[in-house]
């Protein structure tokens, strides 16, 4: 016994397609386009492969707009995250918000410097052993002082990093649209 037959037009021309009922693609006859065959319950319809191929072009392309607008979403995450890891907290457990302005820990550092060498003649004169605790200031404001700018060069370094990862995902991005 043959296989009964289901009546389609062609999405392409209009065209009466004939086909089996289990077919998922048929070539029209008669302007030989190449369409697909949707079922949907007990009904049918075609659709032309050219349309479902750039349906399909289009969905990749949201697809991948929607990963770098992803990437981007992470990237900044993972930013705030360092951000706030370099600048650490306050001696009372606060979070620091800006990164340390070095020309300000430079002038402190070097007023503590210039304290601590007034510190050291004055203690001289007087008493001798109370001098040691102007070398000691000293140390500290140069440990202090260094230790800044190492921090603040860190920061600066991982921020221009973020920058140009977010800068080249950003690009991406417009070169979608």
């Amino acid at each position: 016994m043959k296989p009964s037959l289901i009546s389609l037009r062609c999405d392409h021309c209009g065209a009466p397609i004939d086909v089996k009922p289990k077919a998922k693609f048929v070539t029209c006859g008669y302007c030989r386009a190449s369409l697909a065959i949707h079922h949907t319950g007990s009904s049918y319809s075609t659709e032309t492969i050219e349309e479902l191929r750039e349906t399909t072009e289009a969905l990749v392309k949201d697809v991948q707009q929607i990963k770098r607008s992803t990437e981007l979403n992470r990237l900044d995450d993972e930013w705030e995250r360092e951000r706030l890891r370099l600048l650490g907290t306050n001696k009372h457990g606060r979070q620091i918000t800006s990164p340390p302005n070095t020309v300000v820990s430079t002038i402190v550092f070097a007023g503590v410097i210039l304290f601590a060498i007034f510190w050291t003649i004055m203690a001289s004169m007087m008493f001798a052993p109370m001098a040691f605790f102007g070398l000691i200031f000293i140390v500290f404001a140069i440990v202090g002082m260094i230790s800044t700018h190492n921090a603040k060069g860190k920061y600066d370094a991982a921020h221009r990093r973020y920058q140009r990862e977010r800068t080249s995902l950003i690009r991406e991005i417009q070169g979608d649209n």
